[in-house]
């Protein structure tokens, strides 16, 4: 089955799509930043306006995972908070028991 002339013409039209690595991302958008306008930026590198919208997003959520407080907890630390775990859950079972019997009381069982 052959191709009409239009879809092969349709076919030469869309580009071919480009792959850049993390680092030629964070180049790119650092290099629209020097530019008057983000539109002019955008026409050097030939890129669409939600691409960058996009890599700027991914730029700023990394970012922001990269400050996040990433030190290890403490075995000390582990230990407080399996106590205080222990204690919550003790907590919650008493009130639960409580709750088992004011229903009984009030007939609401």
């Amino acid at each position: 089955m052959s191709r009409s002339l239009k879809e092969e013409s349709d076919m030469e039209e869309k580009k071919a799509r480009r792959v850049f690595t993390l680092e030629q991302k964070f180049e790119i958008l650092k290099d629209i930043e020097t530019f008057a306008t983000v539109k002019e930026g955008l026409a050097r590198y030939q890129l669409e306006y939600s691409v960058y919208r996009k890599w700027k997003r991914q730029l700023q959520v990394g970012v922001r995972a990269s400050l996040r407080n990433s030190r290890p907890i403490k075995p000390a630390d582990v230990k407080r908070l399996e106590a205080e775990n222990r204690k919550l859950k003790e907590v919650v079972l008493n009130q639960s028991l409580i709750i088992n019997e004011l229903k009984k009381e009030m007939n609401l069982d």
